[in-house]
């Protein structure tokens, strides 16, 4: 072993030339990191050459890992930060073992980096290689395992989260240790001059006060968006009185636009419920005018692809601050722009921060950029116009659904209108996955009293036995909504059905089976689409309805559908409604729609 040796800079800087090794090192200097503790080897040789590089981060080299990982161990104990440890590829890690187990039951966050192999090459003969990720997995409270291939493949953002995940997780509640495993694939030599001024690393940060931050943050926080275009995204959520009001407040600022799912079970006007169909609308002026500057979300996974898809390329266009409101079990960042984590509750939070940003516009208080300087009056009035111009494309997107299927002929897109637009206010309503759940995002209607769907991994199964359950425990009418071949997936949930006796109405869209499969672009022009894909169960929905007790109704065309729909809600009888649709047609006349 080798004393600790505090590593003297380098009059000529050169760094690493995987930029997955310095991205990484300054993700955990901005999170704390000022020491670490390095033993030499040849696979972490990118990892040491980053280190040396960074003329803030005091480096230790020591030879034996496990001493290294327990002197590591005390300078954490000591300083009270975050303190890493780099390793090359094989047992060195296991040596580190000792070490961590004991800062894993103390609450020290160690930051442990080793380096590997690329996949391939595990258990496959090759020197110093072993199955090194999730080794230390009994001892450390995360263990992630990232490549410097797929930092090329994705531009780094992966590599980027993980390590902010990683940072995160050492440092939030308890502290402890974690174990970041790194991929390096040949050559490890290669250098770089050190770029001055180096690029700042995306950092996440996060506010863990649940339920509520403290009230000289939340002003901060209003004082950073006060004049900047704010957009709130709504996922799927539980009913709230809480939050639905918080979010009538909050709607209200001209500088704060709302882009709604229906499964948000919130009950704001319909306009922020056509998101797909104002988005698709939207031509390269327009949508430049409608990126925002910090995207505010709360909830569960979005349906919309497009509203995804919308904040993402916004991000690479300019900066876009994103907010993540609410509990969540691990750094969510689907829109690739995550700044900051907000633990609380977002009913408190959001109500908070519409106050404080009423405040701050109530004494003509203006916002700051990211630098802390007052913003260009342009930019202040800019904002001030941001809600209007979103609503305005709004409501010529609800124009253009009811005027696009006037003159539509029969199909899911005119069934659906009716359909949605007759469910009753007191209603639960159930949605299946596949087209179900995405025409209700498409079409504006009245939102009964609170709508669901299995969107939490988004698959076909189990929709009806959901709804049965959900129409056990509900006083009022439920109201599923699903497609033929979601209903062929839950049989079982009609024999449930029959035996519990739920108040439960079904309405089922005969389009051939998996009617997604024609308008999305990645399947819609597949060979043998209808066969291998689509599959019409070819269900008897009228002897399936007898088998289990319900009545059946059956409609073909827009008169039959409205005739049926009354029957449909008046009858006090369980009942099926089966809503037989052209499948072709409707996936044609839903990619005109959406202009794909």
């Amino acid at each position: 072993m080798t004393p600790p040796e505090h590593i003297n800079e380098p009059s000529t800087i050169r760094d690493s030339a995987k930029p997955l090794a310095g991205m990484l090192l300054d993700v955990l200097e901005a999170h704390g990191v000022k020491d670490i503790v390095c033993s030499p080897g040849s696979r972490n040789a990118p990892l040491l050459m980053a280190a040396r590089a960074r003329r803030n981060l005091a480096k230790h080299i020591i030879v034996d890992e496990r001493t290294a990982a327990f002197t590591a161990l005390g300078m954490a104990t000591v300083s009270r930060r975050p303190t890493a440890l780099i390793c090359t590829s094989g047992t060195a890690i296991l040596n580190y073992a000792p070490a961590v187990a004991e800062a894993y039951y103390q609450g020290v966050p160690l930051i442990v980096i080793s380096a590997d192999r690329p996949t391939e090459w595990i258990d496959q003969d090759d020197s110093q290689t072993i199955r090194q990720f999730e080794s230390l997995a009994n001892f450390v409270k995360g263990s992630y395992d990232i490549s410097d291939r797929e930092q090329r493949d994705l531009d780094g953002w992966y590599e980027n989260r993980i390590a902010n995940d990683a940072m995160l997780t050492a440092l939030r509640g308890k502290k402890g240790p974690v174990h970041i495993n790194v991929r390096l694939s040949p050559p490890l030599n290669e250098m770089v001059e050190l770029r001055h001024p180096a690029p700042s690393p995306r950092i996440i940060r996060e506010v863990a006060d649940y339920p509520m931050p403290d009230k000289s943050l939340v002003k901060e926080l209003a004082a950073r968006i006060v004049d900047k275009k704010v957009l709130v995204t709504l996922g799927f959520l539980a009913p709230d009185a809480r939050l639905n009001r918080a979010m009538l407040r909050l709607r209200d600022h001209d500088n704060v636009a709302v882009m709604a799912e229906t499964i948000s079970n919130t009950h704001l006007p319909q306009e922020d419920y056509v998101v797909d169909a104002m988005l698709c609308n939207l031509t390269d002026k327009q949508t430049s005018m409608l990126e925002p500057e910090v995207v505010i979300s709360v909830g569960g996974a979005l349906v919309s692809r497009m509203l995804k898809e919308f904040i993402r390329k916004s991000g690479r266009r300019h900066a876009v601050e994103h907010w993540s409101v609410g509990p969540t079990h691990t750094t969510v960042d689907c829109f690739q722009t995550l700044s900051l984590r907000i633990d609380a509750d977002p009913a408190l939070f959001l109500a908070a921060l519409s106050a404080e940003m009423a405040h701050l516009k109530s004494i003509g208080a203006t916002g700051k950029d990211a630098e802390g300087l007052p913003l260009d009056p342009s930019v202040i009035k800019g904002a001030h116009t941001y809600a209007s111009s979103v609503m305005s494309n709004k409501r010529i997107a609800m124009s253009r659904v009811f005027s696009f299927a006037s003159d539509a002929p029969w199909s899911e897109l005119v069934a659906f209108i009716d359909i949605l637009n007759n469910i009753p206010a007191s209603a639960n309503l159930f949605l299946s996955n596949g087209t179900t759940v995405r025409y209700a995002q498409l079409v504006p209607y009245a939102l009964p009293h609170a709508s669901y769907c299995n969107r939490g991994v988004s698959g076909i199964e189990g929709s009806t036995s959901t709804a049965v359950g959900g129409a056990m425990l509900y006083s009022g009418e439920t109201v599923l909504i699903t497609g033929d071949m979601s209903f062929s997936y839950d049989l079982g949930g009609l024999s449930a059905a029959s035996h519990f006796n739920p108040r439960l109405k079904i309405i089922v869209i005969r389009n051939g089976g998996g009617g997604i499969f024609r308008f999305i672009k990645a399947t819609s022009s597949l060979p043998d689409r209808e066969e291998y894909l689509c599959a019409d169960p070819g269900l008897n929905i009228a002897a399936l309805a007898s088998t289990f007790g319900f009545a059946h109704m059956e409609a073909d065309s827009l008169p039959s559908l409205r005739e049926r729909l009354a029957e449909f809600f008046n009858s006090p009888a369980r009942t099926i409604l089966e809503v037989i649709v052209p499948p072709n047609k409707s996936a044609l006349l839903l990619k005109q729609f959406l202009k794909q």
